[in-house]
C-alpha cells in the first residue's frame, strides 16, 4: 500500500511539474508573441485597396541601425530574424515615380502633399507608437513584400498579416507627431552605396529612423549626417523632407557625401546637380507644373493640394504604372496621428 501511495505521489507531483511547464512556456509564448499576434489582427480594410495598421510590436530600430544593412535583402533578412524567428520572405522592390511638394494653407499653417507612382497592389497605413520616439503613420505598397492583390498574400490572410510584421520598415513616406514628413522619390541614376567609417542604413530604413527620431528638417538633416545611406533595386532615391515650421530640403548623396537642396517641389531628377545651379525648369513636367502652381497660388487648402496631385498623376498602363495613392499630411496638427 505504502509504494502504491508513493507512485501516486511521485506521479502527482510530475503531473504537477508539467502542467507548471506548460504554464510558463505557455505564458512566455504569449508574452513573446501577443505584440506580433495583436499587430496582424489590427490590419483592417478600410476601402478601395486601402488598409490600416496599428503596430503593437517593438521594432528594434536601434538594432537595425546598429546591424549594418546594405541592401533590401539584408533588411528582410534582419527583419524576417527578429519577427519570423529566421523564416524568410521574399521582396519585390521595383522603381517608383513620384511627386512631393509643401505648401501654406490659408490659415499659416502646413500642408505636405505626396503622390507615390508604382505598378502595385494594396496600400497599408502604418500607425506606430515607439517608447523611445514619436508616434507616426507611415505608407507603405504591400507588393514590396510580395502581399496583396497579384502578389503571393492575400494582404488579410494569415500568411499575409504576417509578412506585413515588416511594414514598418517598408514605409515610404510619412507623417510624425511633431509634424515632420519624409517622402522618398526615385531618380534616374544607378544605386548609391556609401562607404565611409558610419555605419550603414538603407532608405527605407531611413524613413523609419526620421520619422521616429526628428521633429524638424534641420534634425533630420543632422540624424542623416550620421549614416552611410544605401539604395536598392537598380536606381538611386532622394528623401524630401519638411515639418510644421515649412521648412524644406531634398537631401541626396552623391560621391560618398549628402548633398542638401532647400527647395519646397521634388520629383524624380538630381536636384543637387551642380550643372542646374538652382534652375530646375525643363528637368520634369511633373515639377514644372507644381512649381508653377504653387508660384501663382502661394496658399492652399487641402483641397486644393488633392488637386495638385490629381494634375500631376501618372497612368501608363502599358507599363503598368499608376499613382498608387495621392495622401496630404497635415503637418500642423500632430494629434492626426
Amino acid at each position: 500500500m505504502k509504494k502504491k501511495s508513493r507512485a501516486k505521489k511521485i506521479i502527482k507531483i510530475a503531473a504537477l511539474s508539467l502542467a507548471g511547464l506548460i504554464l510558463v512556456t505557455l505564458i512566455t509564448a504569449g508574452f513573446i508573441l501577443y505584440g506580433r499576434i495583436a499587430s496582424m489582427m489590427s490590419i483592417k480594410h478600410v476601402g478601395d485597396d486601402l488598409y490600416t495598421m496599428n503596430f503593437q510590436q517593438d521594432y528594434h530600430l536601434d538594432k537595425a541601425l546598429a546591424a549594418g544593412i546594405k541592401n533590401d535583402e539584408e533588411l528582410l533578412r534582419f527583419v524576417c530574424d527578429d519577427m519570423f524567428f529566421g523564416y524568410q520572405v521574399d521582396g519585390n522592390f521595383s522603381k517608383y515615380g513620384c511627386s512631393a511638394f509643401i505648401t501654406p494653407n490659408p490659415d499659416g499653417k502646413y500642408l505636405a502633399g505626396r503622390n507615390f507612382g508604382l505598378g502595385g497592389s494594396d496600400t497599408l497605413c502604418v500607425y506606430t507608437h515607439p517608447k523611445d520616439g514619436y508616434a507616426s503613420v507611415s505608407t507603405v505598397s504591400t507588393d514590396m513584400i510580395s502581399v496583396g492583390e497579384g502578389s503571393e498574400f492575400a494582404t488579410t490572410s494569415f500568411l499575409g498579416r504576417a509578412v506585413l510584421l515588416a511594414a514598418p520598415y517598408m514605409g515610404v513616406d510619412g507623417l510624425n507627431e511633431k509634424g515632420l514628413t519624409a517622402s522618398l522619390l526615385d531618380m534616374d541614376d544607378g544605386e548609391t552605396h556609401m562607404s565611409t567609417d558610419n555605419p550603414d542604413v538603407t532608405v527605407t530604413m531611413v524613413i523609419r529612423m526620421l520619422l521616429d527620431r526628428a521633429a524638424t528638417v534641420n534634425e533630420a538633416i543632422e540624424l542623416l549626417e550620421k549614416y552611410d545611406i544605401h539604395t536598392g533595386h537598380g536606381w538611386t532615391q532622394h528623401i524630401f523632407i519638411a515639418d510644421a515650421n515649412g521648412d524644406a530640403a531634398v537631401a541626396e548623396w552623391y560621391n560618398d557625401k549628402m548633398r542638401v537642396v532647400r527647395y519646397p517641389v521634388c520629383t524624380n531628377f538630381r536636384m543637387s546637380d551642380r550643372s542646374l545651379d538652382g534652375d530646375f525648369t525643363g528637368q520634369c513636367d511633373r515639377f514644372d507644373l507644381l512649381d508653377k502652381a504653387l508660384k501663382e497660388k502661394p496658399e492652399n487648402t487641402a483641397d486644393d493640394s488633392m488637386k495638385l496631385l490629381e494634375a500631376v498623376r501618372q497612368e501608363y498602363k502599358e507599363y503598368n504604372i499608376f499613382t498608387e495613392w495621392s495622401v496630404v499630411y497635415n503637418g500642423s496638427v500632430p494629434n492626426s496621428v
